[in-house]
């Protein structure tokens, strides 16, 4: 029999934390990833840390567009965590991730033609095209662990997550240094060492999992109707491309604000880069505790429990505190994390301009990270439409507009464009908690 587990177990804060800890080591992973492409490359220059950084931005947008319509899966199978529902669900999800792997790849070939026009420097273009041209498929293994972690996420059986985590971010540090730098007389791969890297340790890790999952007693894939596997595929187009809209559209938003950011001053990309690679571990915690929260929601809602209110004030609380103690870490040691993510030789300028973003930007990690819970938390509500059209209001009108509005009309320039960015993320924290609420109370 498979191991499911009790709807009458309380939820608690610790219950939630236990629980979304190993997915969350799972997001961490991919963000450290990240940032070890961004350390062992920023040895390189400012020129390869800031096309690292800029390509790296774009793909995990397309990376994280996916796990939001993948996130659908999660709230299907918890509604009935069965072997049968939860293999359905695996190989609709399975199917999905190929329309996202090709817009990877298209939108790496792309990006380097728009940076051409735009103007950006040729050396600066070459390093893009070396590094995103590779990383791009990187993203269908990351894809196929994030089916895989859902399976376990709606079973709430993730600790496997945890140690396959490591692996990737150990695996990833020691063969991207040596691709990156080489090994004795070998000179290296330069910035497409690190995508090498990360496509071999996230292929590996891929396949460790799927090994584990078919292996439980979690999933049933043999003797399943098609028409069952083809109807959970619609469940997952109907429900997640609002989820996955309002993704891009936050995703877009990050990318355009470095876009901004490099036409004002490439200073103010490479600060920008910086503090978005931090933000990306508010991201990897809040994430986390999101799936898990939307999981534990769509189990009592399909069961009829009437304690909606309080898994919510559960998630936004735990949610909080986490994003207020990343936030406080690091504005005490923004000095030493701009050190770690930057050269020997940056001048005192860029430094200056990094620690004081980065400090000025950690009090919003909280507005990010409630409006991330929340996001989650309303799909597990099977709410993805006026979540979608909220946020893109506050991203694109108070975000992008205002920050356009402060850069262009009051003479701010990039920094209008950062104070616009910070302002959107908070008008969505504010609107998103409240329909989640709204919504949790309306259902009992």
């Amino acid at each position: 029999m498979p191991n499911i587990p009790k709807a009458e177990t309380p939820i608690t804060p610790i219950s939630l934390v236990r629980t979304a800890l190993p997915i969350g080591a799972f997001y961490l992973t991919e963000i450290l990833v990240g940032l070890t492409d961004l350390a062992v490359v920023g040895a390189l220059g400012t020129t390869d840390l800031a096309a690292v950084g800029l390509g790296k931005t774009i793909l995990l947008s397309v990376m994280v567009i996916g796990f939001a319509v993948l996130s659908i899966g999660t709230v299907l199978m918890a509604e009935k965590p069965n072997p049968a529902r939860c293999g359905a669900v695996v190989l609709a999800s399975v199917a999905m991730i190929i329309p996202f792997v090709t817009l990877a790849i298209i939108v790496a070939n792309a990006s380097g033609a728009i940076l051409t026009a735009s103007g950006y420097d040729p050396d600066f273009i070459v390093a893009f095209d070396r590094y995103a041209g590779i990383l791009a498929w990187a993203i269908a293994p990351a894809l196929l662990f994030s089916v895989l972690k859902n399976v376990l996420n709606a079973v709430e059986r993730t600790a496997a997550i945890t140690w396959l985590s490591i692996g990737i971010v150990l695996g990833n540090l020691m063969t991207s240094i040596a691709l990156v730098h080489g090994i004795g007389a070998w000179q290296g791969l330069g910035v497409a060492g690190a995508a090498w890297a990360t496509l071999g340790v996230n292929a590996c890790a891929a396949i460790a999992l799927l090994g584990l999952v078919l292996c439980s007693d979690h999933v049933r894939v043999r003797r399943l109707r098609r028409h069952v596997v083809v109807r959970f595929m619609a469940d997952i187009i109907r429900l997640g491309w609002a989820a996955g809209a309002q993704q891009a559209l936050e995703s877009v938003l990050f990318i355009v604000v470095l876009y901004l950011l490099g036409l004002y001053s490439t200073l103010w990309l490479a600060a920008g880069t910086l503090v978005f690679a931090i933000m990306e571990l508010n991201y990897a915690a809040s994430g986390a505790l999101g799936e898990v929260l939307a999981a534990r929601i769509a189990a009592n809602r399909s069961k009829g429990h009437a304690n909606l209110t309080r898994l919510l004030r559960i998630g936004g609380i735990v949610a909080g505190v986490v994003a207020a103690c990343i936030a406080l870490v690091a504005g005490i040691f923004a000095d030493a994390t701009v050190t770690l993510f930057s050269s020997s030789d940056i001048s005192s300028e860029v430094r200056s301009l990094m620690v004081n973003l980065l400090r000025w930007t950690a009090p919003f990690f909280v507005f990010d990270a409630l409006q991330i819970v929340y996001i989650h938390a309303l799909r597990g509500l099977r709410q993805t439409v006026m979540p979608m059209l909220l946020s893109t209001s506050c991203y694109w009108v108070v975000g992008l507009g205002g920050g356009m509005f402060l850069a262009e009309a009051t003479s701010f320039g990039a920094l209008g464009v950062w104070i616009g960015f910070c302002l959107g993320l908070a008008c969505a924290a504010v609107l998103l908690s409240t329909i989640a609420f709204c919504a949790a109370r309306r259902l009992g």
